[in-house]
């Protein structure tokens, strides 16, 4: 708590002295006297230094209040969320403390669901009591740092307010440039190829300037025969229109895949951002409807938990901002005014494809097509549009064209609640393929989906079957055949796809997964299963799987597997591992240890195999992570050859103030500044530290989503101070934000301060510095720690006016004993000057 400087008016005679006490602290406040009385204090009688003063001091820290009841500008946080700056009226309580005045429309504005209220007239208050109407919330305000924290549970706030933020929060970030890169080389010899290596460099980069984000990931790669080759995957430049919620990109980039099969293009894209919506926007959920006779209360249960509560006024009402985990049933609860409880239950399942009611998708392109092969490049433009509407009805479709190809699609998506989900598209096509005796062809190709989750645990992930015409051709099957490329071999005929997750108690699961493929010119048919069976039993995991791969052309593979692991008591990490796998030809087996040491920074894994042919193989892998990149080492010794292999990677980011080096750095990062401060952790980046320069990178962060920084101040030094080590940072998508957090380095002293007869300093006697700012309080035996500058000074003790009732002590910390970080020193004080003792 900040104290005040004590100043006692010099006309007070001793008997006045608790008067002129209250009368000086409401002169410094401008607060009536009124408002100073208090029906609390401190015992004084529980002190070893049982005096007056000991007892005016007790007094003015029970009499003390920073703030008179009035309007100010406070920060203001909700549910440890930034709200941002808000003037706000505060008035005194019964027992004189400052309350905020909340309007609930204001309240309404950060979050809370005024409709939830249970007294309709509380949503129109200009100043609500929020913890009397709201159980469980809380109202904190700190007068010293100007901040409100308002606690609300979270079921009385609205869903679409989570994970919102207001986009005059986004931050574009600094101008900086950064570079991930993945260096490897490989060199072996073996009996029949004889000495072979290879090299490669993996780049991905960018350059962030205001608003815009360059981007480019490029590679390059050198064989055993000297041949190089060095490709570009994308380079573009993009950055978010705020009010349309969308991207708009530039350069090459790739189109969506939702609606037509993506493929890449170089030219603009402008396309919806589903992270600018809110968490409760962005995935699918059914619209509850129904009829209440009265004010009632509506809760939605799902598995056995409340996941949502409001109140809902007589007549018709609709729910759009459910949240909800996974597909399944939702049993709501409707509870009358009087009494009576109403319960029904509303099954649901959603596809990829769903959209809330009122939410759009869309995108738009116009480009070249820009392929990796040596492929015509016509000029290409992409229009998709979906929307959520009402009766749990998702619509979409879109339009492509090019020089020599139109195609449409339209479809319909559908909660059909008990019975799954369901979603329907066709799409219509027209190719010019400029071949002889075949120069225009056209068809159809049909779509269906299927989602559905059981009360039995299984859940039929994801099924899906497309058959096409013999003249549908999509974009990229009509540019291969049009350019005579090798690789066309025939248009799709049809496609299936299948997965099944079956859940077996706590510690088993079971999964299925099955596609088959064919096409119209040719004869072939692809088929392949997959089973897998997982199961935990006294320690051990097991994993069970088979997998057949059938091919009209290339005969069966077909594989049966077994894979044991279990946890080794010691080391930091260990697991020790068996795997076997039957094949055609034969039993393979392999025996592995891995783990991790030095709080994870190195791990290792060794093995011994040997393989359907019975060939014998052992192989150990090193790997070491430090602040400035990972770095790894791989030897492998077989019957025929062997190899070795060397590995690194990392990340550098260019800013104004240098150059930072780390381990990875994602699309979106943020860069922590501690000045001077070195080896500060950030707890949300495992690893990370701050350098000799206090810079720290922090690889990945959510855009456009509150991140919460906090530092890891346990470990810092007792010389170093931190005035708050947390941040809220909100970056836009491809953003790098920096914070700077204020730190000082300081010099703590432990003081024993006496009076020349050896008794103690008064309790309560403020400590000042040469500028007059308070620097601490003595408290009983005369003991006092201080934080300060590293340097001789000159300090004033005042524990009154009269002369005799303050003191100088010039202390030296280079003349005082150091331990465990701090400075101690036992002097002695009179008002003639000063004496060390000790």
């Amino acid at each position: 708590m900040p104290l005040l400087p004590m100043r006692w008016p010099t006309a007070c005679g001793q008997r006045h002295v608790l008067l002129c006490l209250a009368g000086s602290l409401v002169a410094l406040h401008d607060i009536p006297t009124a408002k100073a009385n208090v029906d609390y204090g401190f015992e004084s009688g529980f002190l070893r230094d049982n005096s007056e003063q000991s007892a005016l001091a007790l007094n003015f820290l029970a009499t003390e209040q920073n703030l008179a009841p009035g309007r100010y500008l406070v920060t203001v946080m909700v549910n440890l969320q930034a709200i941002g700056r808000h003037e706000l009226d505060f008035q005194g309580d019964a027992n004189g403390q400052l309350q905020p005045c909340l309007p609930a429309a204001k309240l309404g504005d950060w979050g809370l669901r005024l409709d939830a209220l249970a007294a309709p007239e509380d949503a129109q208050k200009t100043c609500l009591d929020l913890a009397s109407v709201v159980p469980g919330a809380n109202v904190d305000f700190d007068s010293g740092s100007l901040r409100l924290s308002i606690s609300i549970p979270q079921i009385a706030m609205r869903r679409d307010i989570a994970g919102n933020v207001d986009p005059s929060r986004w931050d574009s970030g600094i101008n900086a440039a950064f570079l991930n890169y993945q260096a490897s080389t490989l060199q072996g010899e073996s009996r029949y190829r004889g000495r072979y290596s290879n090299e490669a460099l993996y780049l991905n980069g960018g350059l962030n300037l205001g608003d815009w984000r360059l981007r480019t990931t490029q590679s390059w790669q050198q064989d055993s025969n000297g041949t190089r080759n060095w490709a570009r995957a994308q380079t573009y430049a993009q950055r978010d229109l705020p009010g349309t919620r969308a991207n708009l990109t530039l350069g090459e980039t790739f189109t969506d895949s939702d609606i037509f099969n993506s493929v890449p293009i170089t030219g603009v894209r402008v396309a919806s951002d589903m992270g600018m919506l809110p968490d409760a926007l962005q995935g699918y959920a059914p619209v509850i409807r129904g009829v209440a006779q009265t004010r009632a209360k509506l809760e939605v249960w799902q598995n056995g938990y409340p996941i949502y509560a409001t109140y809902v006024s007589p007549g018709p009402y609709a729910i759009d901002d459910l949240g909800t985990a996974g597909n399944g049933e939702l049993e709501v609860v409707l509870t009358e005014a009087d009494g009576q409880v109403r319960r029904f239950t509303q099954p649901y399942s959603s596809l990829s494809n769903l959209q809330r009611q009122g939410i759009w998708r869309y995108s738009a392109t116009l480009g070249r097509y820009n392929p990796a092969s040596d492929l015509d490049k016509p000029l290409l433009w992409q229009a998709t549009l979906s929307r959520g509407m009402e009766w749990n009805l998702t619509l979409f479709g879109g339009l492509m064209a090019s020089e020599y190809y139109r195609a449409m699609n339209l479809g319909v998506g559908k909660d059909l609640g008990s019975f799954g989900a369901a979603s329907f598209d066709i799409t219509q096509a027209n190719s010019q393929l400029d071949i002889a005796g075949q120069n225009d062809v056209q068809g159809q190709s049909f779509a269906l989906k299927y989602g559905k989750a059981f009360s039995t645990g299984t859940n039929l992930r994801f099924a899906g079957y497309r058959y096409s015409t013999e003249g549908y051709r999509d974009f990229s099957e009509a540019v291969q055949q049009r350019s005579r490329n090798s690789t066309f071999t025939g248009s799709r005929r049809s496609r299936l796809e299948a997965s099944v997750h079956q859940r077996l108690g706590q510690h088993h699961s079971l999964s299925l997964t099955l596609s088959q493929q064919d096409y119209w010119q040719q004869a072939s048919t692809q088929r392949q299963y997959q089973m897998g069976f997982n199961t935990y039993h006294a320690g051990i995991s097991y994993y069970l799987f088979a997998s057949q791969s059938l091919s009209d052309t290339h005969g069966s593979d077909r594989q049966f597997g077994l894979s044991l692991s279990m946890p080794l008591n010691f080391g930091r990490s260990a697991n020790a591992t068996y795997d076997m796998q039957k094949q055609e030809r034969g039993y393979s087996h392999r025996a592995s240890l891995s783990g991790s040491a030095d709080e994870g920074r190195l791990t290792y894994n060794t093995s011994v195999a040997q393989h359907e042919d019975h060939r014998r193989t052992s192989a150990l892998a090193l790997g070491y992570r430090t602040e400035h990149g990972s770095f790894g080492t791989g030897l492998t010794d077989g019957s025929d050859y062997r190899s070795l292999s060397l590995n690194a990677s990392g990340a550098l980011l260019l800013h104004a103030g240098g150059l930072e080096l780390g381990t990875y750095l994602g699309d979106t990062a943020g860069l922590v500044e501690v000045p001077g401060v070195a080896g500060v952790g950030v707890q949300n980046s495992a690893g990370s530290h701050t350098n000799e320069r206090g810079y720290a990178l922090v690889p990945y962060l959510q855009p456009y989503r509150n991140n919460t920084l906090v530092l890891q101040t346990d470990r810092l030094g007792p010389n170093v101070e931190i005035d708050n080590g947390t941040a809220q940072l909100v970056p836009r998508r491809g953003a790098i934000v920096k914070h700077q957090f204020n730190a000082r380095q300081v010099s703590r002293w432990a003081l024993t301060l006496l009076h020349p007869d050896g008794t103690p300093v008064p309790f309560g006697s403020l400590v000042f510095d040469a500028d007059d700012q308070q620097l601490g309080m003595v408290g009983q035996a005369g003991l006092t720690l201080l934080s300060t500058v590293d340097r001789a000074q000159t300090l004033t003790l005042n524990w009154g006016e009269q002369d005799d009732q303050r003191c100088h002590l010039h202390v030296d910390p280079h003349t005082m004993h150091f331990a465990e970080g701090y400075y101690l020193q036992t002097l002695t004080c009179n008002t003639a000057g000063i004496k060390e003792s000790t």
